[in-house]
């Protein structure tokens, strides 16, 4: 399922991630960082922690504030997040410039096989409906469509899954 309008997406391995800086959450996460770049670095949106102006950036897409520590500013405007990393980081040497991989990269460890991608679907809501209880809305055209989990403490996963035309199937996993 996509959801470009806020510039990420759900991956196969049952994480969320950006391709560009996730600027809304600035309006919930008041003056603390959007992110963490892979150096280290925190990432701001368009304000300074104490909430002026964003400052002038530099090549990186950063500065050093206030005479201290650095960091990054996710901005609508290209490089969008990180023009280039400011910290010390190991690059894999089997990626070419400019994709340069850095290592290590954060590790997913999927607990259920990844299901088709469901073209043109985009994330409407998603709730917490109990304890360890989640529900996800999604909709493609007019049509909405659902997938609700929760999990035990023994690692036992449950799935319900109602497609567009309102056909459920359940399936288990265990960690």
């Amino acid at each position: 399922m996509e959801s470009w309008t806020i510039g990420g997406h759900c991956g196969k391995g049952d994480d969320y991630h950006y391709h560009a800086a996730p600027l809304h959450l600035s309006t919930t996460s008041g003056l603390q960082p959007i992110a963490f770049a892979l150096d280290g670095f925190a990432v701001y949106g368009a304000k300074e922690p104490d909430g002026t102006p964003m400052n002038a950036l530099d090549t990186c897409h950063g500065h050093i504030y206030n005479g201290g520590t650095y960091h990054y500013h996710g901005t609508g405007t290209y490089p969008y997040v990180i023009g280039a990393m400011r910290g010390v980081v190991a690059t894999d040497p089997a990626t070419a410039a400019p994709e340069n991989q850095i290592l290590p990269q954060a590790f997913s460890s999927p607990f259920r096989p990844a299901t088709s991608p469901l073209t043109g679907a985009s994330i409407t809501t998603f709730s917490l409906t109990g304890t360890n209880a989640y529900s996800l809305q999604y909709k493609i055209g007019s049509s909405y469509g659902y997938v609700n989990d929760n999990w035990n403490t023994s690692n036992n996963y449950f799935f319900t899954f109602i497609n567009t035309s309102n056909v459920t199937t359940t399936a288990q996993y265990q960690r």
